[in-house]
């Protein structure tokens, strides 16, 4: 991984990626994996991996005596702070670190949470974020996170460069290369192995922008109010039908992302 590379399109791009349609879509599947993990529990260290402007952050931070918010972007991490100051959140402890080595005690965090594409950035080096998760986390803990599908709807249909790098790769991810940067995707097989290896255990996977993915690239990174009425009711509408079958095999594996929960046991 180029870490300047990313940091400095995270730097570039600030605020206004996660306003997007795309993004957007992801805020309900985030909100509902956060809710079934904590569901009855209180604890005691959260991390954050990957922060970006805090949107997750200020999610979790209600749930856990202190949450870790890591991300490599200085002005990304200077974005989640001052959204946590403006919500009067006081139980967060930002570090600008590498995701592949954190400086937090082995069995010190109750679980993890990285959504985006922070562990697909680390292409090079995601199983030692793997193994780092699970260093970490204390016996029981959880790891949920964001990967890149292999068999995304929208690239089997319109990107056959795309398809030709998937399909040469075999039975594992290939590179995915959006805005210049390469992306790990998975498939199922590969990421219970690696998880297994890291000593974690695939416990959940829901797709996320399957069927919304097919919307046309300028609709999907736009913002809301510029994409106009039409593209919005057909981004809600997709949006639901992708809640329906977002666990299903068949469909998750279709979807742009997924997020799986891992656990440590």
């Amino acid at each position: 991984m180029d870490e300047q590379q990313v940091a400095a399109f995270y730097d570039v791009v600030g605020n206004t990626y996660d306003q997007s349609l795309y993004f957007l879509a992801c805020e309900a599947p985030y909100r509902a994996e956060i809710a079934q993990l904590s569901a009855g529990r209180r604890f005691c260290r959260l991390v954050d991996l990957g922060c970006g402007t805090g949107k997750q952050t200020v999610m979790l931070s209600p749930l856990a005596d202190e949450v870790v918010a890591v991300d490599i972007s200085a002005s990304s991490l200077a974005r989640a702070e001052a959204r946590c100051k403006r919500a009067e959140i006081q139980n967060i402890r930002f570090l600008q670190e590498n995701i592949v080595s954190l400086p937090l005690e082995p069995g010190s965090v109750d679980g993890i949470f990285s959504y985006g594409d922070v562990i697909s950035h680390v292409h090079d080096a995601y199983r030692q974020v793997f193994r780092e998760g699970a260093r970490i986390l204390a016996p029981g803990g959880f790891m949920a996170f964001e990967i890149d599908g292999k068999w995304e709807l929208d690239m089997l249909l319109h990107n056959p460069e795309e398809r030709a790098r998937a399909r040469a790769a075999g039975t594992v991810g290939h590179l995915r290369v959006w805005r210049d940067i390469p992306c790990k995707t998975f498939t199922d097989r590969e990421l219970c192995r690696d998880l297994a290896e890291a000593g974690l255990r695939m416990a959940s996977v829901r797709g996320v922008n399957i069927f919304h993915c097919v919307l046309p690239e300028s609709v999907l990174m736009g913002l809301p109010r510029d994409v106009g009425a039409f593209w919005r009711a057909a981004s809600t509408f997709l949006q639901g039908v992708d809640a329906a079958v977002a666990r299903l095999p068949w469909f998750y594996r279709l979807a742009s992302t997924r997020l799986v929960v891992a656990v440590k046991d």
